[in-house]
């Protein structure tokens, strides 16, 4: 669990190394609003972009993740972050010029905030990432049992 949390890489090449082909189910994209802890950590109390999606395997969801970015950063990033669509958000981060991870919170969780009812994750980590000219990116992903049964799986756990 403590290697998923501290991956630096993309999670998405880590689980399809695992379980195959990965598909990115997308539950929002839009403007909103973020929680306090987020526009705390965008000095952005109002309006951010949001996206919300599910990662899958053959069918059986793996994890959450919740990506936040201020007007200004999306701005920069342009059409890359705002047209994913299916496509996982790591494919364009960490093809950026200057993408620098600055700081990573690791939370167990007690309840659920925004996750599909049914949905219980035990663990998330929150990554703050700043882009070019230091724009700031928040990305958290939330862990479902079955990502930790996929390295006990292939003898990694």
């Amino acid at each position: 669990m403590r290697d998923w949390l501290a991956e630096s890489s993309s999670l998405t090449a880590r689980l399809s190394a695992l379980a195959g082909s990965i598909q990115v189910k997308v539950l929002y994209q839009g403007w909103g609003r973020p929680f306090r802890s987020e526009a705390k950590e965008l000095f952005s109390p109002h309006r951010v972009w949001l996206r919300e999606v599910a990662l899958e395997a053959q069918g059986k969801r793996l994890l959450f993740a919740r990506t936040c970015a201020p007007v200004a950063t999306l701005r920069y990033a342009g059409a890359r972050f705002s047209r994913l669509g299916a496509r996982p958000l790591g494919e364009v981060l960490f093809t950026l010029p200057r993408v620098k991870r600055v700081k990573v919170q690791w939370t167990k969780l007690s309840f659920n905030l925004w996750l599909p009812a049914g949905e219980v994750p035990r663990w998330g980590r929150r990554a703050l990432y700043l882009i070019g000219p230091e724009l700031p990116l928040l990305v958290s992903e939330f862990f479902l049992p079955k990502v930790f049964a996929l390295e006990e799986r292939h003898g990694m756990g």
